[in-house]
């Protein structure tokens, strides 16, 4: 099982090449690291950076730009880094190389905190287009991705870790959103539909007419603003969703799911043509237990089809990896056996979290890498080393060991 510490371009660069491969390999004993190559924006507290502790980074692409990739797609990427974090990054994968150390890409893919919207926008039942996400069923997202799939393996990044490369829910937006009126689990739910032509098309290939369907969905949601109340009912399954609407939502869940496990081929294969490879994370883990390490209810991998993912089907390309973030060993196992009960023998990653809510101490973290072991998982990895105080590389050592 290859373990690596993810870790973003200004962590290379506060530490140099040299400096975080001494601290992957030597003090906190994996096999390499992840880096972020590709992010969207956040402000992140840094325990141990060699300059501000509090900072802000700006959402895009954090290794060069390569004309022969990006020149003509739909998408452009926007850049995050300056010259000194690109060639920090450029520099890591050589020194990586020059010490048996794979450093891997961690992207995301469908998240692009864009200026404005473009050709590939997530479009919302009133039509609104979102700058800061983009649709997989799109044929421009759907080129952006594949590009950037090519542009990290080219970079030498050989192994992609492809966050958000799926449809996201209401929540997964930008920073400080507001919602003061409670739309209920419904309304959330038809709040966070992309219903671009791309998706009705989609709903229309499996009988069911999308743009007839679009109206509905934003007729439900106008009567819910018109009456200030939340929408009744749950969907709290697939087929609590799959039955909105006489039964007609089901073909857009079938229809986003289909566009996501096509996506996830092509980029795929534009790895494989490259000399690389994808794992692409499911986002369920996190969207269960990101906030407290506390999730619950049933397996992480069952709350998939809110981002159109079938991840028994999307296996069939790619590694899948569970992401872990939980505090108790007991739900890692549950997660753990319910990804290997859907896809069988095929390949199973995990990233876990070696501090903050999810573990205080060497035995929990052991016991969460003896449960990926149990499960046949190629990789663990470990989130963030820039995040962490650098005691933690300690405590990682003497778990793995």
């Amino acid at each position: 099982m290859r373990t690596t510490l993810f870790c973003s371009a200004v962590d290379v660069a506060d530490c140099g090449p040299d400096g975080i491969l001494d601290d992957a390999l030597g003090r906190a004993g994996v096999d390499g690291l992840s880096v972020a190559a590709s992010y969207h924006a956040a402000r992140d507290l840094l325990p141990h950076a060699s300059g501000p502790r509090l900072r802000s980074f700006p959402a895009g692409l954090w290794i060069a730009r390569d004309p022969a990739v990006w020149d003509g797609c739909p998408v452009q990427p926007i850049r995050a880094g300056d010259d000194e974090t690109e060639a920090a990054v450029a520099a890591l994968v050589a020194a990586g190389r020059e010490r048996g150390a794979a450093v891997d890409g961690w992207s995301v893919f469908m998240h692009v905190d864009a200026d404005r919207p473009g050709p590939g926008a997530h479009v919302d039942a009133f039509g609104t287009a979102f700058a800061e996400q983009l649709c997989p069923a799109r044929p421009a997202s759907r080129a952006y991705a594949v590009a950037l799939a090519r542009a990290l393996v080219r970079a030498g990044l050989t192994e992609v870790l492809a966050e958000s490369l799926h449809h996201h829910g209401l929540e997964h937006g930008v920073h400080h959103e507001r919602l003061l009126f409670e739309p209920g689990p419904v309304g959330r739910f038809l709040l966070g539909l992309c219903l671009c032509d791309a998706c009705i098309a989609g709903a229309d290939a499996l009988g069911v007419d999308g743009a007839v369907l679009r109206d509905d969905v934003r007729i439900l949601l106008e009567g819910m603003f018109e009456r200030g109340e939340p929408l009744p009912g749950d969907v709290g399954t697939r087929a609590d969703a799959a039955a909105l609407l006489d039964g007609r939502m089901g073909a857009l869940l079938d229809a986003r799911e289909a566009a996501v496990t096509s996506l996830v081929g092509e980029v795929a294969r534009a790895c494989a043509d490259e000399g690389g490879a994808l794992t692409v994370l499911d986002s369920s883990g996190a969207a269960k237990g990101y906030a407290d390490g506390r999730p619950t209810g049933a397996p992480a991998i069952e709350i998939g089809w809110r981002f159109g993912l079938d991840v028994a089907a999307l296996s069939a390309h790619c590694t899948v990896e569970a992401i872990a973030y939980a505090r108790d060993p007991a739900r890692v196992a549950l997660d753990l056996e319910a990804y290997r009960a859907a896809i069988g023998e095929r390949p199973l990653a995990a990233i876990v979290r070696p501090f903050g809510p999810d573990c205080d101490g060497v035995d929990d973290l052991r016991a969460k890498a003896d449960l990926a072991r149990a499960a046949g998982c190629t990789r663990l990895d470990l989130y963030h080393y820039g995040l962490m105080p650098l005691p933690v590389l300690d405590r990682i050592a003497e778990a793995l060991a």
